[in-house]
């Protein structure tokens, strides 16, 4: 752990994040680009750089507007559905076309005279039973640029993207899945400060009464926290905290740490489980944790997990391998 790591950095490093970009859509006129659902532990995003569609989420029956210069993550991977504003039908045909660095699809017989531009793209989330980070993420989430101010580096790792892509030069696409990665933290860091109604983690990070309780979880997961000590790092009485911490996440302090406990454990079992690497063994990993005893970790992670320490390490590795 980092002492010195703020939550969000700490939580994004858990995912153990990978990116990539994958797809260039360039359209014209009456276009719908159906996506399967890929989740929950992959999360698809696309990136308008010129023109206008709508997204269309089939399961919540969620109709969003998109402009150019809007960036849309789904965390949890749904099916959905890019298309020109108001289409009625399945549009005219689109065609596949390999390329050297990602594909492109098209409706037009020459896409340099398309309407409109976008990049697709996919985050995954390798090894995960459960995030509080993704769980506190809006579906979909849209950041626009132009009404983000504080924006401007986003949109400047876009742009760069974007450039990386167009002249396919070498080691486009090293540079473009690692950007892809930072894309997804800048994403969140712009919807943490301009969105005052958060909850879950991103409430705790929001508030400064209790980000400092959310802070000592975090740098100290195995530490022997109580409700009092918690509070105690937040300057606040033990009702207070406890009252507060609640309505912003749902669950107690004691609870919310538990969570925060498995979700730790399971990045060290995959950590151990990918690659052939030997890892920590499981009482290293429960003592990481706060459990003084293996068994009373084993039951623990059974019972967050809905699987053991050792089955979960195994199927990683499968995963991993595959």
């Amino acid at each position: 752990m980092n002492p010195h790591a703020d939550p969000l950095s700490e939580l994004v490093d858990w995912l153990g994040l990978r990116g990539r970009m994958d797809l260039h859509c360039l359209f014209g006129e009456d276009w719908a680009a159906p996506h399967a659902a890929i989740g929950p532990w992959r999360a698809p995003f696309h990136i308008v750089l010129r023109g206008r569609c709508e997204l269309w989420l089939p399961e919540s029956r969620t109709l969003v507007p998109l402009e150019a210069g809007s960036l849309v993550i789904l965390p949890r991977g749904p099916a959905h559905v890019l298309r020109t504003a108001g289409l009625q039908g399945e549009g005219r045909a689109i065609r596949l076309r390999t390329g050297e660095l990602i594909d492109l699809k098209t409706n037009l017989r020459r896409p340099e005279k398309a309407d409109t531009d976008i990049l697709c793209g996919e985050f995954e989330f390798p090894g995960r039973r459960r995030s509080v980070l993704l769980e506190a993420l809006p579906e979909p989430m849209v950041i626009a640029f132009a009404d983000r101010p504080g924006s401007a580096w986003l949109e400047g790792l876009v742009r760069l993207m974007a450039e990386e892509i167009a002249q396919q030069r070498a080691g486009a696409a090293a540079i473009v899945a690692q950007l892809s990665g930072t894309l997804f933290t800048l994403a969140v860091r712009a919807h943490l400060e301009t969105r005052p109604e958060l909850t879950g983690v991103l409430g705790l990070m929001a508030s400064p009464r209790l980000a400092p309780g959310l802070q000592a979880m975090l740098a100290q997961p195995e530490a022997p926290w109580t409700v009092a000590s918690l509070a105690a790092r937040c300057h606040l009485s033990r009702a207070t905290f406890a009252r507060e911490f609640t309505r912003r996440v749902g669950t107690g302090p004691l609870e919310f740490l538990t969570t925060l406990r498995m979700e730790l454990a399971s990045r060290l079992l995959a950590q151990g489980g990918q690659g052939g690497q030997r890892g920590q063994d499981m009482a290293s990993i429960g003592e990481a944790v706060g459990y003084r005893s293996e068994a009373a970790f084993n039951r623990a992670f059974a019972r967050h997990a809905g699987i053991t320490p050792g089955r979960f390490r195994r199927s990683s590795n499968d995963v991993a391998t595959a």
